[in-house]
């Protein structure tokens, strides 16, 4: 038996949250790149950063290139998600 897998992409509308949520952590004050535990976040998060961060385009047409499916879009918005709950953590404690 021969195992085949389909690369199903992920809706545009998972691209766009995941682009909103690495947004919002890249532009948050306390961010900073070498406390992200993540690997696979990371491997997708720009270089810089900061409150002023533009690079939305940049970021839409690698993630576009990546083909990343569904499930991938989706563990990496909760990972997104995580993160900056953490980031909040530890400029509140």
């Amino acid at each position: 038996m021969r195992y085949t897998s389909v690369n199903r992409t992920a809706a545009p509308d998972r691209l766009e949250e995941l682009m909103a949520q690495i947004g919002r952590l890249m532009r948050h004050r306390a961010y900073q790149r070498d406390k992200i535990v993540s690997p696979l976040l990371l491997r997708h998060l720009p270089m810089d950063a900061g409150y002023a961060w533009q690079g939305e385009a940049a970021l839409r047409e690698r993630l576009v290139r990546a083909s990343l499916d569904a499930k991938t879009v989706d563990h990496l918005i909760a990972n997104a998600r995580a993160e900056f709950a953490t980031m909040l953590e530890r400029i509140t404690a």
